[in-house]
Formats: C-alpha cells, sequence, structure tokens
C-alpha cells in the first residue's frame, strides 16, 4: 500500500496554494498511474473538474464523474482505477489544527460536508478565486471552505445586526486587507457565522466585497483626479497594474483607460 504525504498525488500537480492549516492543489492525470491502494496523510476533498475514474474502498466501488465530491478520512485507505484521459481534479488538505481553531469536529468530517446542499457552488467558488488569486482571494477561500463545514441553515428573514456593523466596517477600511479573523473579533461572532451568511446579504464573497469597495474607489480615482493609472493602482491596494487592469475589467466590463475615456 502508497501512503501519500501531504501535497503528494498520483498525478501531477498543475499548481498549488498553500493557507494556513490547509493545502489546495491541481492534479491533472494524462495518463495511467498507480492503481494500488492507497491513503492520504490528511484529511482529504476533491471535486473533480474533468474525467473521472472508478474508485474502489470499503469493499464498494464507486463512479467518479465531472462535478462529483469526494471525501476521505485521514489515512483512508481507497484506490482509483480505470481513470479518464485527461482527468483533473481540485483537492484540499486539512490539518487537524485547521478543526481545532475554528471549532469544529473532525469526527463528522464528512457528514458535515455531505449534507451541506451548496458544497459544489462553494467549491467551485474556490475554483474561481484561485484564478484571481489576490491578496482578497485568500480570506474568500477561507470562507468557503469554513461554510463547508457549516451545514446547510437559511439565515432568518429578519437581518442580523452585525451585517450593517460589517457593512460600514469594511467601507472605512477599504483601503485594508481584513481577514476573516479580524472581523470574528471585532463583531465577537464566530467565523462560521460570517461565512455561512455573507453571501445571502452581500450577494458576493467577503473577498469579492472587498475588491469592489476598491474598484468603486479607483473609478472616483479615475474620473475625479489626474492621477496616473499606476498611482491609483497601489492606493487601491492592488499588486500590480495588470492585476488592477484585470479586476477592473471583471466588476466594470471596461479596462482602467477605457473607463477614464467615458
Amino acid at each position: 500500500m502508497i501512503s501519500l504525504k501531504t501535497k503528494e498525488f498520483l498525478g501531477k500537480t498543475t499548481e498549488q496554494f498553500s493557507f494556513d492549516n490547509y493545502d489546495i492543489s491541481m492534479v491533472k492525470y494524462h495518463q495511467p498511474v498507480s492503481e494500488d491502494w492507497h491513503s492520504h496523510e490528511k484529511y482529504h476533498l476533491s471535486l473533480v473538474l474533468q474525467g473521472g475514474n472508478l474508485e474502489s474502498r470499503k469493499g464498494k466501488d464507486i463512479q467518479v464523474l465531472p462535478g462529483s465530491i469526494i471525501l476521505y478520512d485521514k489515512e483512508e485507505i481507497h484506490r482509483n482505477r480505470h481513470t479518464a484521459f485527461p482527468s483533473e481534479n481540485l483537492n484540499i488538505e486539512i490539518d487537524d489544527l485547521f478543526f481545532m481553531q475554528n471549532e469544529l469536529s473532525t469526527s463528522d468530517f464528512k457528514t458535515s460536508i455531505l449534507k451541506n446542499t451548496e458544497v459544489q457552488f462553494e467549491l467551485l467558488k474556490i475554483y474561481k478565486e484561485l484564478r484571481v488569486n489576490d491578496i482578497s482571494s485568500s480570506v474568500s477561500v477561507h470562507s468557503s471552505l469554513l461554510t463547508l463545514f457549516s451545514g446547510y441553515n437559511k439565515a432568518t428573514d429578519c437581518k442580523p445586526p452585525w451585517v450593517d456593523v460589517i457593512r460600514e466596517l469594511l467601507c472605512d477600511r477599504w483601503n485594508e486587507f481584513i481577514t476573516l479573523e479580524e472581523l470574528s473579533q471585532e463583531l465577537h461572532i464566530h467565523p462560521v457565522t460570517i461565512s455561512r451568511y455573507f453571501s445571502k446579504y452581500f450577494n458576493c464573497t467577503l473577498g469579492e466585497y472587498m475588491r469592489r469597495i476598491k474598484i468603486e474607489k479607483a473609478i472616483l480615482f479615475l474620473k475625479h483626479s489626474n492621477k496616473s493609472l499606476t498611482e491609483i493602482t497601489f492606493l487601491c491596494g492592488f499588486s500590480d497594474q495588470s492585476h488592477f487592469s484585470k479586476i477592473f475589467k471583471l466588476n466594470t466590463g471596461f479596462r482602467p483607460y477605457e473607463f477614464r475615456k467615458i
């Protein structure tokens, strides 16, 4: 049997992202790999983006197709056969410390996710954030990951008071990067609660909302100042002008220089 260490997979890892207490890898399969029984060192969650295979575990076979969500307990033994080529998975490996710090139980790792009807949507949001990959992506990915463990519970129709507080806080500190943990401490609300309901009241993830505020400020600078695009880029907290232009177009449909000419 093969025992795979963290960030080690049978396929080829094409991209790898490390966060606090979890790692995310994009893994592709273009040729046959070992079909031996194997296990992973940590709790392991996969979203099949392309291809698939026939997975065996605990005396049963499961046909894995694009869109399938696969969960493995730490060191759970399984094997994969008849892999379709090409195949691609988004793999999330989670440390025990992640559960401890967020007051989550490792004992219901599978059930807490499987009962969440929004799990595929949250994983796709994580995939999207990895494509953006900026300073706000980490908070969005973390928020989505916590939401996976929250189960599915609709928020009440009565808007909680923290919604307006968080909106005011984010607007006042628009040029800062604020983590989910900071918000949790400031509001005295568990990060899982913020993650679970943020999208309902803001119609986007926390990272997306922070980007929107920065774009709103950038629009003011473009229309009502003579500041260069480079100056606006850094004033609004973007890492470089290319990234600023990309995010600006995603939100407005225009590149910054095009918008300035309107």
